[in-house]
């Protein structure tokens, strides 16, 4: 801590690096639609996109799966998975158990885009990764995960 800097303002720096990151966070995100759209020459929104990038790194899930991994809920996943299944990307198939309840899978179509999607999107990273050391990458997670561990216990 500098000489004269209380902890609360040092939380105050705090708030205020978070906020900034929101900020670029958003423009990360249209971005990424605009990467998608680039590739695809369809128009995305993000969640669409981080339906199919969960859906490749996590196989068929429930439509509740869905909804918790992109942060919505469940009617908002099934608008974002009607759209995504006109255009060929997801397959729905009923729960036979539950017949209120489908899994979402990816088409062949699905899987292709999404691949492009998440090279793309880590292309990028890797752009504004490329200086830092393989220990400040490692720190930076370990401290994200904490900063996030810390905040969901405030939910």
């Amino acid at each position: 801590m500098k000489s004269g800097e209380t902890r609360l303002d040092l939380i105050k720096a705090v708030d205020l690096s978070i906020a900034g990151f929101n900020q670029d966070g958003r423009q990360a995100r249209e971005r990424a639609t605009k990467r998608a759209k680039r590739l695809t020459g369809l128009d995305w929104t993000y969640s669409a996109l981080l339906i199919l990038e969960g859906m490749k790194d996590n196989g068929v899930l429930r439509m509740t799966q869905l909804a918790d991994l992109v942060g919505t809920t469940p009617p908002t996943v099934t608008k974002l998975i009607k759209d995504l299944e006109t255009r060929g990307f997801v397959d729905r198939t009923p729960d036979e158990q539950d017949g209120r309840a489908s899994f979402v899978g990816l088409t062949e179509e699905g899987r292709r885009v999404a691949e492009a999607i998440g090279q793309a999107r880590l292309e990028s990273l890797l752009q504004v990764l490329d200086n830092w050391s393989d220990g400040d990458l490692e720190q930076l997670t370990l401290l994200f995960e904490r900063l996030r561990a810390a905040m969901r216990r405030l939910s």
